[in-house]
């Protein structure tokens, strides 16, 4: 091979040109558009087009880069293109900016009609994993698992519009909650403006700010008696509701006996557990890593929901029905369900924690052990105080117990 071009000239037709092959460097004229010309190369058996003419208005002639043989469909898209850019050249106008613009068209061709879950995947990747807290991460994956891949995940991004967002909100409100469909639009909402910002969406495109959020009913809080606690837990125990597993069940009476956050129990990983020290040790809370002390009671569901949990091959202790992978994300119907056959006024699930902190208080336990407890770090709740051993707490949380299951 030379470092020397070897110049023909040869009509482009698509037969000879797909099967060029030279040991030598090739610069071939076309004959049928002026100024068109290829170039081949040995080394990569790469074949480049390109346009030479000259600027009438600058005078100066130009060799534009039109592109590669394998970037065109056929040889007559290479001489339409060709034919555009000496237009353009002959009236004095860059080349290059057509070129530009051709570019960004396509780009913003590919990049709108994506499918929504592959963009999603790339807005998790990009933003979610680096500004959100794991908790978080990981409750945006069951989100969009749960309620957004359903309905769009195969939706085109340019072809979504506001009523399929409208149609979508009104499903996950009749299906769940308002407070469950208003999280899963806020994600929905935080994501299109993420995609704007990449340029994937139109700007003030949103179509979740059309959407009217509705507010569940309010419910007074309220802490549970001792007789309450004990017909919760007899219904909690030989529950009838056959759409929903034991395992939620079970769930909701292990808040009962701990005073955890919902999120602290729904999310809790077999990984956390301790039993054998009865404790969780938790890796992400509210108020970040704690340990939480567990009464008898406590690690006697705890022991059966692992068995449970092991079976499906979770990694979490109360596993999703649907899907193992996850862990159970709403328990408020089985909770109000229970609620209603044991009786008891309709209470918000968080109400069980007040309960549970109020039951100490009630029955005289040491506040500091029931602020360990709890897991409380505001400084308000805090200072003044000094942690107790771990024998005070863990017989706090058993006194609470007793008292409930007596």
């Amino acid at each position: 091979m030379t470092d020397t071009w070897v110049c023909t000239k040869r009509i482009f037709k698509d037969t000879w040109i797909k099967t060029l092959r030279s040991k030598s460097r090739l610069q071939i004229t076309d004959g049928t558009v002026p100024g068109l010309y290829l170039r081949y190369s040995p080394t990569s058996n790469a074949i480049s087009f390109y346009l030479a003419c000259r600027n009438r208005i600058s005078g100066k002639r130009q060799n534009v880069f039109l592109g590669k043989w394998i970037q065109f469909e056929n040889i007559e898209e290479v001489k339409k293109r060709a034919l555009i850019y000496r237009e353009v050249t002959l009236k004095g106008e860059s080349p290059e900016a057509v070129k530009r613009e051709r570019i960004r068209k396509i780009y913003t061709e590919m990049t709108q009609h994506r499918k929504f879950d592959d963009v999603f995947s790339e807005y998790m990747e990009k933003y979610a994993k680096l500004y959100k807290k794991e908790s978080t991460y990981k409750s945006n994956e069951a989100q969009h698992k749960l309620y957004l891949q359903p309905i769009f995940g195969d939706l085109y991004m340019d072809t979504i519009e506001d009523k399929d967002v409208l149609d979508a909100y009104a499903k996950w409100s009749n299906d769940t909650s308002f407070s469950t469909a208003n999280k899963a639009l806020s994600l929905l909402s935080h994501f299109w403006d993420w995609c704007e910002s990449y340029k994937y969406v139109t700007r003030e495109s949103n179509p979740c700010k059309y959407v009217k959020k509705g507010k569940n009913k309010k419910i007074e809080t309220r802490v549970l008696s001792v007789d309450e606690y004990k017909a919760l837990f007899q219904v909690l125990d030989s529950k009838k509701d056959k759409q929903t597993p034991q395992s939620y069940f079970r769930l909701i009476k292990v808040l009962a006996l701990t005073g955890c956050r919902c999120s602290e129990i729904r999310e809790l990983k077999i990984e956390e557990l301790d039993l054998d020290h009865k404790q969780l040790r938790l890796e992400d809370s509210k108020t970040g890593a704690r340990t939480v002390k567990l009464s008898d009671a406590a690690v006697a569901e705890l022991e059966i929901a692992l068995a449970d949990a092991k079976k499906v091959n979770s990694k979490y202790v109360f596993p999703c029905k649907k899907d193992p992978t996850m862990c159970v994300q709403d328990i408020r119907k089985p909770f109000f369900w229970a609620l209603e056959k044991a009786g008891i006024p309709q209470m918000r699930i968080h109400d069980l924690r007040h309960s549970f902190i109020s039951m100490g208080a009630n029955t005289g336990q040491n506040m500091v052990a029931m602020r360990d407890a709890a897991g409380h770090s505001r400084i308000t709740t805090t200072e003044g105080y000094t942690h107790l051993a771990d024998e005070q707490t863990f017989q706090a949380v058993n006194n609470i117990a007793n008292v409930i299951c007596a």
